[in-house]
């Protein structure tokens, strides 16, 4: 032992000395949303009315994978994205670079697809959404998800300021008991993939 980790073990609470652990219930907490702290470093996907680019995060997830397939479940509003091989059906790069080049990410061109995604969610078109990623499972594939009715507002090409759902004012999150349940996925249930954008 050194002495720096000596004198933290020196100053730490003897165990004997703690105060007794508070057991608590989580009904009436909330999870509070990611979308309300910062999250520049965080997996998200961002749409516009004719195009969206992931962020290098998602890329990072899934190290390597320069093709992906969208699943959509237009009934519970949510987006999958499924790593695949380049030979897959209905598969789109979501990369620039690969093989001897880093992988980067890249605007995909899908005028059809966000228009859309933008009629599906009554999206205004001047603006565009940012929606951060969730991991998930299915049968052992790992996937990602994006709810899209939790997003960030932009107004503009460039930031000129973000904005949340009016509705969000009133709460910070899911409810804790249901918050487990909210990224559970099937995709036997409702999830269509798309065509090619």
């Amino acid at each position: 032992m050194n002495d720096k980790e000596q004198h933290l073990f020196q100053n730490s609470i003897p165990l004997e000395d703690l105060p007794e652990e508070e057991v608590v219930d989580l009904a009436g907490y909330q999870v509070t949303k990611a979308e309300l702290f910062a999250h520049s470093r965080e997996p998200a996907i961002t749409i516009w009315e004719n195009r969206l680019k992931f962020s290098m995060a998602c890329l990072r997830r899934f190290p390597g994978t320069t093709h992906i397939q969208f699943l959509i479940n237009p009934t519970e509003k949510r987006m999958i994205i499924r790593p695949c091989t380049p030979d897959t059906p209905d598969c789109l790069r979501w990369t620039s670079g690969g093989g001897a080049k880093e992988i980067k990410t890249r605007d995909i061109m899908c005028k059809f697809f966000a228009a859309k995604v933008f009629d599906l969610m009554g999206w205004d078109k001047q603006y565009r959404y940012k929606i951060l990623g969730k991991p998930a499972t299915c049968d052992g594939e790992f996937l990602f998800l994006f709810k899209l009715n939790d997003f960030e507002l932009f107004l503009g090409g460039k930031r000129k300021g973000s904005y949340l759902p009016s509705e969000w004012r009133d709460y910070f999150g899911v409810p804790a008991e249901e918050h487990e349940v909210e990224y559970k996925v099937n995709l036997a249930e409702g999830y269509i993939t798309t065509d090619k954008v």
